[in-house]
């Protein structure tokens, strides 16, 4: 791999922090197919992108999860001793209320691996999951419930984590409709 300079790029000097509003879901065991990760990259960009796309299994595909504006956070934790350095990506969230579909999903996912794609304030996707490890649920950091005074924010907050050797961008597609 060549390295090059790496200097400042701020495309139109935007570095917004932040994620969006929705991350997409799946159950882990539900993919046919995962991105692969650089094989003897050439450059160092292509060193830091997956490639290819998440092909679901027949009859399976991802989900959108709504989430409360500035209360999604996607954090790379590096980890590990010297010689020994990994990454574990924690996704934390709230969900608003807590109607029988955010309830059946975190009874669904407590114990469940799955996936996300997870999508920055710029667009730059993120895949926490691989052929390798799923995504698991920690608990709610934020807790959940109905708050106790009228002003109290009600609903579910979750926290997923995904060990992983390396950060990858992640550039294909979502897959949104069933496979068939």
């Amino acid at each position: 791999m060549d390295f090059t300079d790496i200097t400042k790029n701020l495309p139109n000097g935007e570095n917004m922090g932040g994620i969006v509003q929705k991350v997409y879901f799946g159950f882990w065991k539900d993919v046919d197919q995962w991105p692969t990760k650089p094989d003897a990259p050439l450059t160092v960009e292509e060193n830091g992108e997956l490639t290819g796309d998440l092909v679901m299994k027949t009859g399976t595909r991802m989900f959108e999860l709504y989430i409360t504006d500035d209360t999604g956070e996607f954090n790379i934790e590096s980890v590990g001793e010297v010689d020994g350095k990994s990454f574990v990506e924690h996704l934390t969230f709230f969900h608003p209320g807590l109607q029988k579909k955010i309830l059946g999903f975190m009874n669904a996912a407590k114990n469940d691996n799955l996936f996300f794609v997870v999508t920055d304030a710029e667009g730059q996707q993120y895949l926490m999951g691989d052929a390798m490890r799923p995504a698991v649920y920690q608990g709610a950091p934020d807790g959940n419930g109905t708050g106790k005074e009228t002003a109290a924010r009600k609903g579910m907050s979750a926290e997923f984590t995904y060990k992983t050797p390396n950060v990858y961008v992640y550039t294909g597609t979502v897959p949104l409709t069933e496979a068939i």
